[in-house]
């Protein structure tokens, strides 16, 4: 049998052989079924499909594609996250009461010490039953003031037999200090040889001295003179004399607790 001849395409002026794509219902020249440009498409998506299946992609690495992945464990049961949340959230409450129960336990030993107030001495700055903040001596930054109001050991002559008589701790405002000179004449307090001017801590109906007078005094170094701010119904060094140092607790800072709920002001300091 003789050779069919096989024409070739003629090349363009530069020698190059254009491509040429038969009709889609004709077939090529040599007999092989041509396709158009949109089944070239499916044609090479299919052949892609198909390398795809037999090597995965590298670029597809990481990627959830629905295939069970060792690195992530399955995760709990609910039932068991549920358990595992309410056991911290009770460790986590537990550590967070026994922080504020040492921190109170600190600050009532070396800071701050919550008191009572016995009687109405103090009225009208505080009254009977009052729950008061007081620093302790050690703590304060600077001496004790005229005007400030302190927690005092109860001295060991006292003779009075007002409401309150047998606290342990009193409460008083400070008039004297160490090595002052004070005496009273009508309603008026001296203090070495000046009027001593009180902003508003006596109760007005009765004035600064009420009915028991202020006897001549040289305040010793070290002691303090004490005043009621209710001073027609205070038992206060007036009857017991000024007091030591050593026996003042600390300072009233502020009124926490009044008439059975909280009532937090702030007392002026001197």
């Amino acid at each position: 049998m003789g050779r069919r001849p096989v024409s070739l395409p003629t090349t363009n002026g530069h020698g190059h052989r254009p491509w040429s794509v038969a009709p889609p219902d004709q077939p090529a020249a040599d007999g092989v079924p041509a396709f158009a440009p949109a089944d070239r498409g499916v044609r090479t998506a299919s052949a892609l499909t198909s390398r795809s299946r037999r090597r995965p992609d590298y670029r597809l690495r990481g990627l959830d594609l629905g295939r069970p992945d060792a690195s992530h464990p399955p995760s709990r049961p609910p039932h068991r996250v549920r358990r595992r949340r309410r056991r911290r959230f009770a460790v986590s409450s537990i550590v967070v009461l026994a922080v504020a129960l040492l921190a109170a336990v600190l600050l009532r030993a070396f800071v701050v010490q919550p008191f009572s107030v016995p009687s109405a001495a103090m009225a009208p700055t505080l009254q009977a039953g009052d729950e008061i903040l007081v620093v302790k001596m050690s703590l304060l930054t600077g001496p004790v003031g005229r005007g400030d109001v302190v927690v005092l050991n109860r001295p060991a002559y006292f003779p009075c037999g007002t409401r309150g008589s047998a606290a342990k701790d009193l409460v008083m405002r400070v008039v004297g200090l160490p090595g002052d000179t004070i005496w009273s004449s009508g309603n008026t307090i001296f203090v070495n040889r000046h009027q001593l001017h009180e902003p508003g801590w006596y109760d007005p109906r009765t004035g600064p001295v009420g009915s028991t007078p202020i006897h001549r005094t040289k305040i010793a170094p070290g002691d303090y003179f004490l005043l009621g701010d209710n001073r027609a119904n205070s038992c206060d060094s007036r009857s017991f004399g000024a007091i030591p140092g050593s026996s003042i607790v600390g300072k009233v800072t502020a009124i926490v607790w009044r008439d059975d709920h909280p009532h937090f002001h702030l007392l002026p300091s001197s």
